[in-house]
């Protein structure tokens, strides 16, 4: 199997409308319309060529989708996971293998392989993964997103990284190269904590542990194009925001100080470009 990008990061949530007006307000696109797929509402967003999936489940719904939705809410909302875009001819689909509806218009497949560390199975703990068959290149899935969502007026232009909080990080690192997707640098934080890197186009998976909490998704990074902007509006709809300040990556960084749909939320900006 070869795994080429993040095709959609999930989000889950009690209450649709409630997200919609939440996530309005901090700048994001929302499609207008809910999808219906498998017991399970969703409202899409975007990312670049990242879909961003707002989700509620029926409340008689059933399938590891409705219920990682349904834990997630338990929880406050959470980042559920997300879905690997994979190259369908690279997939040796067994009969085991399991199919999510996904707002596509496709199903998704799930391997035992691909999911969040349950019933012995690899991955991350408390976090949902699955894999769709992704065809087309980045900037094909950025326009078609760009088309079907809007744009964000947060000048939000694509998702730079991903949380992951994880009780063994060895295990999460093994679990990741088991994959396919290997782990670029480790970082020592301090007080026995380190971080993992792992990259796919533009999208930075960075798992910390061990986790002192609950593991699973913790928080997303925006790139824009103008943070000042992006911090101006969401001061502007009611909301708390940080001053930019330089990010340990270069370029400037600001979040939003309470966590929408139990999602940390921080906008980046890249370092200007050099002179010349």
């Amino acid at each position: 199997m070869r795994i080429n990008s993040i095709e959609r990061v999930l989000i889950g949530t009690a209450d649709l409308t409630a997200a919609r007006e939440r996530w309005s307000r901090a700048g994001f696109a929302v499609a207008p319309e809910e999808i219906r797929a498998g017991g399970v509402s969703f409202l899409r967003m975007a990312a670049g060529g990242v879909e961003i999936d707002l989700c509620a489940a029926d409340a008689d719904s059933s399938g590891r989708l409705a219920d990682a939705v349904r834990h997630a809410v338990a929880r406050g909302g959470a980042i559920l996971g997300w879905v690997w875009g994979i190259a369908a001819e690279s997939y040796d689909v067994s009969a085991s293998a399991a199919v999510i509806a996904l707002p596509a218009g496709r199903g998704t497949i799930v391997d035992a392989s691909l999911l969040g560390a349950t019933d012995g199975a690899p991955g991350l703990p408390g976090v949902f993964m699955a894999a769709a068959d992704v065809m087309t290149s980045l900037e094909a899935r950025r326009v078609n997103l760009r088309t079907l969502i809007g744009a964000n007026a947060n000048t939000v232009e694509y998702l730079e990284h991903i949380v992951v909080m994880t009780p063994v990080l060895d295990d999460a690192i093994a679990a990741h190269a088991a994959i396919g997707v290997p782990c670029k640098r480790i970082r020592e934080v301090g007080n026995g904590t380190r971080q993992a890197f792992f990259k796919l186009e533009q999208t930075v998976i960075e798992v910390v542990g061990p986790a002192r909490g609950e593991p699973g998704c913790w928080g997303l990074a925006f790139m824009c194009t103008d943070i000042s902007r992006a911090v101006a509006l969401v001061r502007a709809s009611g909301m708390q925001a940080t001053e930019p300040k330089t990010a340990v990556q270069g370029g400037r960084i600001a979040r939003i100080v309470n966590p929408l749909d139990g999602v940390a939320v921080a906008f980046m900006e890249p370092p200007p470009a050099p002179a010349g």
